[in-house]
């Protein structure tokens, strides 16, 4: 039971990470593009992102201006508010590669995933978390590229588009069970516009759909 319980907090976790993430310069004033954008996330200071989740309702983030090293990498910090509460977040952007980083309180383990890789279609990469002996591997693959993609009536061009396979290993030792997956899409010069996955496992299944309503780059 352990196991199933870390398993689902674990898709919750990491896609409210995704919330927190990535790199980029310009301005924008909410449109679907950004002055001078170079990468899939803003990280200049007072920027702001807000966001509906069907499961988590609103939530509102912040680009901190501020940075730290972690693990001989530049992480960026974000504060993300929801529901009334508050957490810090850190995003790391490095030669095209996208990182989150941060503690999971219901095992106590400290955790980095790539969640994004700006790559060829096709390029995919597996993030592997093990706790009491059991792991869960959260899959990406670059499906779509420079594609134009439509959240909440505004059109987003430049959009990169990934793949989110889901899957743990068998409690009873059959292998590697495929348990749900996704889509997420990122904009450059915005950061993330729109992510949705759903899952199936041991009777238990669950959806989230969250898009980007509103953000301010600085």
């Amino acid at each position: 039971m352990r196991y199933l319980i870390f398993s689902l907090l674990a898709v919750f976790f990491f896609t409210a990470c995704q919330k927190e993430v990535d790199g980029s310069l310009g301005n924008s004033g909410g449109g679907g593009g950004g002055v001078n954008a170079t990468d899939y996330q803003p990280v200049s200071a007072k920027s702001e992102w807000d966001y509906t989740s069907t499961t988590a309702g609103a939530s509102h983030m912040v680009a901190l201006g501020t940075d730290t090293t972690i693990n001989g990498l530049r992480y960026y910090k974000f504060n993300t508010t929801s529901g009334g509460a508050s957490e810090i977040g850190y995003i790391s952007k490095v030669n095209g590669v996208y990182r989150t980083y941060g503690n999971f309180d219901p095992v106590g383990q400290v955790v980095e995933l790539v969640y994004l890789k700006d790559s060829a279609i096709g390029t995919n990469w597996t993030n592997r978390i093990t706790v009491g002996g059991f792991s869960n591997y959260h899959k990406y693959t670059v499906s779509g590229r420079d594609i134009q993609h439509t959240v909440n009536g505004r059109s987003y061009n430049t959009v990169i588009e990934l793949t989110y396979d889901f899957s743990v290993d068998d409690p009873l030792g059959g292998g590697v069970l495929s348990v749900g997956g996704g889509k997420y899409y990122y904009a450059k010069g915005v950061g993330l516009i729109e992510g949705y996955f759903g899952f199936d496992f041991l009777g238990v299944s669950s959806s989230d759909t969250t898009r980007l309503v509103n953000y301010t780059i600085r």
